[in-house]
């Protein structure tokens, strides 16, 4: 592995990371491929992509493997959306990943979980008394001096036509 490290420096080839988001991209494309046209705008990428950065925003979810977590999001809005017939190309994306079915009912069970936290009212308000800043009475004058620094702009007057 040292080796294959040493090579890959000289040859300035930079191996990244595959990530979830990447994953999601390509079993997305692979799956729009057997959806019938009339169908294709109803499986939305963007409502996809949005499920993955709420996932994201819950540290259990940094554990997952990356396709294992795109792959739990895309079969949940196939459940939830009731596309039948894409059913059977999740499984095989889940046969060729190489992904068991122990995991991805797992993860699906805490993505699950996650996406209905996050659509209720719990989310939606935010507790005003964490959003607080709490510092130091030092920090506190260092601040209210450079608020007093601040040029403040003047403002603009709105043309009326």
């Amino acid at each position: 592995m040292r080796m294959e490290k040493i090579v890959l420096e000289k040859v300035c080839w930079k191996v990244k990371a595959t990530t979830a988001f990447q994953f999601l991209q390509l079993y997305y494309s692979l799956l729009q491929e057997n959806v019938p046209d009339e169908r294709r705008s109803s499986l939305n990428f963007e409502r996809l992509e949005a499920q993955l950065k709420a996932c994201y925003c819950r540290i259990i979810f940094s554990k997952a493997k990356p396709s294992v977590l795109a792959l739990s999001i895309i079969a949940l809005e196939i459940q939830a959306q009731k596309y039948i017939e894409l059913k059977e190309g999740v499984e095989h994306l889940q046969k060729h990943s190489k992904i068991s079915g122990r995991d991805l009912t797992f993860w699906q069970e805490l993505v699950s979980k996650c996406l209905a936290e996050y659509s209720s009212n719990k989310c939606a308000k935010p507790n005003v008394q964490k959003l607080k800043w709490i510092v130091s009475g030092r920090t506190a004058r260092q601040l209210r001096h450079s608020y007093y620094r601040i040029t403040h702009l003047p403002t603009i007057p709105e043309m009326v036509p």
